[in-house]
């Protein structure tokens, strides 16, 4: 592959693209894999392989490409590998970019850049505007995947897996179009409710929690208007926002509900959970987006009431953070503990929005924050949470991520346990290669 530089910020430091597809072990280790760990840490992420032109913005645009990190009887193998898109191929064909960026004119292409998760056998590569893309435990791309046929259009870059039920549950949003479905495919693969209903307003719903009985999501006034060319959203803080509540079990749009409420923005919901007649959600939370608004970020709790539809909010931290994530286990039910990116700059930086400086664990019950900051020059971006299989309680695990390093071309995977993370890593696996910073991943046991 060809290198190529650019000025763009979303292109240079962290966020640097690399052009070569690896695969190397024996990886040095500082300190000590834990033994129980089996299995691949996976992360998806934009990773451009011809200069995307101008217009560039993360996180919309950039080809994606996965990187695993396997870990096996405390040894570690890592390998990369571009998701095989028709679009990408195509492009390789023509030695050149063919498709424009996401807020330019078309064509479009499915970057299949920003997450990777495995349900019922299948390992999808996920995004936001197309369908996902199967891949195999090597990384080869098999090729689009349609639910045998049952929804062959867009999946949400974010589904969620019921722990209990073995079920995915996502929701995907048509923004030319100005409607949503709900699509839930149960624990072999198959789908068994794909329901479509209008949107109040045409708008991105990236991530959605779940209960035992309803999907969470929250419609926020990024509006996308098509009437005018490619929509650039704008935030109209009037309309409010609106919690839009889909029954599981739906199958009728008129069962969905939604309940208005203050506006606000957010990308991720760190988890939900349904006692009696009230439902909770903890997420990253933004007072507005773009340049006109204040862009507050923090994480906040929301409690719906579903008799009365009263919102409470509530703001658990005023530190900028971002991509929250629990032990999956707990998903839809009560957590006590999120783990968070924290942004937290040593003197002298200068941040870059979606790189973060520190990790956090959030105490939902008492409220107690503990931090583990990079060294300098470090950042690092999703805490992924691995059970430890010998474990019992919630909090028995480990977080696993990339961090990239100013100035160095290598790269390094950490490993924190998450009891304690303010202890540092327990193990630091030296890459040959950094790992631009990305969007999502899986920790997939063997």
């Amino acid at each position: 592959m060809q290198p190529w530089q650019s000025t763009n910020v979303a292109l240079t430091r962290a966020f640097a693209p690399v052009f070569d597809e690896r695969d190397d072990t024996p990886l040095r280790v500082d300190g000590m894999l834990p033994k129980t760990l089996h299995g691949v840490f996976m992360r998806n992420g934009p990773n451009p392989q011809f200069d995307p032109g101008p217009g560039y913005a993360y996180p919309f645009d950039g080809t994606g490409m996965i990187h695993a990190l396997t870990l096996r009887e405390g040894t570690a193998h890592y390998r990369n590998r571009w998701v095989l898109t028709e679009e990408l191929q195509e492009e390789r064909r023509a030695g050149r970019r063919l498709y424009n960026v996401t807020f330019g004119p078309p064509p479009h292409a499915n970057l299949a850049n920003t997450n990777i998760l495995r349900h019922a056998g299948k390992l999808l590569a996920l995004y936001e505007g197309g369908c996902p893309y199967e891949m195999d435990r090597s990384l080869s791309t098999i090729g689009p995947y349609t639910f045998q046929g049952k929804h062959a259009g867009v999946l949400s870059a974010h589904p969620k897996v019921d722990p209990v039920s073995g079920e995915m549950l996502a929701l995907s949003y048509d923004l030319a179009g100005g409607t949503l479905s709900y699509l839930r495919v149960n624990a072999r693969g198959q789908v068994d409710r794909n329901l479509r209903f209008e949107s109040p307003w045409p708008a991105m719903i990236h991530d959605i929690g779940f209960t035992a009985k309803h999907v969470v999501a929250f419609l926020c006034p990024l509006v996308f208007d098509f009437s005018k060319g490619p929509a650039a959203p704008q935030w109209e803080p009037n309309r409010g926002a609106r919690i839009l509540l889909i029954p599981r079990d739906c199958t009728d749009p008129i069962q969905v509900r939604w309940i208005p409420t203050e506006p606000f923005f957010h990308w991720h919901i760190a988890n939900a959970h349904e006692e009696g007649n009230t439902i909770e959600a903890v997420m990253p939370w933004y007072d507005g987006y773009g340049p006109s608004s204040r862009k507050r970020l923090e994480l906040h709790r929301l409690r719906i009431h579903l008799d009365s539809g009263r919102v409470e909010d509530q703001a658990l931290d005023d530190r900028p953070c971002e991509f929250g994530r629990i032990n999956d286990a707990w998903s839809g039910r009560r957590a006590r503990y999120c783990y968070v990116g924290l942004r937290d700059p040593h003197p002298g930086d200068t941040p870059q929005p979606g790189a973060f400086e520190a990790f956090a664990r959030y105490d939902m019950g008492t409220g107690a924050k503990t931090v583990f900051r990079l060294p300098d020059g470090q950042t690092a971006c999703e805490p992924v949470f691995a059970a430890d299989p010998q474990g019992s309680r919630e909090e028995d695990g480990y977080i696993l991520s990339f961090v990239q390093a100013n100035n160095d071309n290598h790269g390094e995977f950490i490993v924190l346990d998450a009891r304690d993370i303010a202890a540092g890593p327990v193990a630091r696996v030296h890459l040959p290669r950094r790992v631009p910073a990305g969007l999502h991943g899986s920790w997939l046991p063997a």
